[in-house]
């Protein structure tokens, strides 16, 4: 299979197993991370199905209960974990020593049916629309950068990337009621991404190419608390160093797969803590969507049937759109 090669073809329906239910997919998102699959630089074993922000209904479960049986919406978790390595009897499931992920290194669900763990799945609520279900999975990575790093009200923000992910952190971030949230931007021409980016809660909207002394001077020459970079590119991780304060906090979102030139003398001079997050609390985010914390309708600029693969990768690359999704 060549680097960036997209196959569409039938694949057998996956066997019902102990412990697992059979989803029939309803909605399903195109992330980043299938973006970097697609082009090579994620690099994974072929051949996956990929897809990993996935609604649907239980077609079929090896073992039912009052939480869960056929026909009940669900949004699933993607961390397959072993529960007997010592990371997982100390909480650490997601990073289980025997992880697979649904969607790229176990089948995802850019397909009609997906098998995934009873123990992974979330009841979605009637109040909760289809479309909003598909982003349970990003916002609870867009939440769990506020696990890992305390945000005060005396906080300054900055989120460098204001696409697919980078629009749910700001809503996350505002609600933490931040003294000072910035959206940093390589594309300010769209004025779909920062009409909408104004709306969630950002004061600023300022373009990466934008001298660093004009950052510097809306945080009084002091720097950014937080730098969330969620730009999708490796030169994302220059400007948070750049514009983050001494002893501040950058917190890396992006999963692009490509290597990284980090300046580590700047990062030891300025004592910066560099915090990844990935995935996170999927009861939390069904929480914000069932009380509409957070918008969604705004952020999904495509629809496609999954035959039309080809047409949706590519739109999802493009700086014009924001969230794609297939629709089945």
């Amino acid at each position: 299979m060549n680097k960036g090669e997209l196959l569409f073809q039938q694949i057998e329906k996956p066997l019902e197993t102990r412990g697992e239910a059979i989803l029939k997919v309803k909605k399903a998102g195109i992330c980043g991370t299938d973006i970097a699959i697609a082009s090579g630089d994620y690099k994974i074993k072929p051949l996956v199905v990929l897809g990993h922000e996935i609604f649907g209904v239980i077609d079929s479960i090896s073992r039912a209960s009052k939480l869960f049986s056929i026909g009940t919406r669900v949004a699933t978790e993607i961390n397959v974990s072993c529960g007997n390595c010592d990371l997982c009897k100390i909480g650490l499931k997601n990073h289980c020593l025997n992880i697979r992920t649904i969607g790229i290194d176990r089948d995802g669900g850019f397909a009609d049916f997906v098998s995934t763990p009873i123990e992974n799945l979330h009841v979605i609520p009637d109040s909760i629309t289809d479309e909003e279900a598909v982003f349970v999975e990003p916002l609870a990575a867009a939440i769990e950068l506020t696990k890992m790093s305390s945000i005060s009200k005396q906080s300054t923000i900055a989120v460098i990337g204001i696409g697919r992910l980078g629009l749910l952190i700001l809503q996350v971030l505002k609600l933490k009621n931040p003294k000072l949230l910035v959206a940093i931007t390589r594309h300010k021409g769209y004025g779909k991404r920062s009409k909408l980016a104004t709306s969630f809660g950002a004061n600023e909207i300022l373009s990466s190419t934008d001298e660093i002394q004009s950052l510097s001077k809306i945080t009084k020459g002091i720097g950014f608390d937080h730098v969330i970079e969620a730009t999708g590119n490796p030169a994302g991780i220059d400007l948070a160093l750049e514009i983050v304060r001494p002893r501040g906090t950058i917190h890396v979102k992006s999963t692009h797969g490509l290597p990284v030139n980090l300046d580590i003398t700047k990062v030891a001079v300025k004592e910066v803590r560099i915090q990844g997050s990935r995935c996170g609390p999927f009861e939390e985010a069904i929480g914000m969507l069932q009380d509409k914390l957070i918008k969604t309708k705004e952020l999904i600029t495509a629809r496609f049937a999954l035959d039309e693969f080809r047409i949706a990768f590519a739109e999802a690359k493009s700086p014009s759109q924001i969230k794609v999704i297939f629709d089945f």
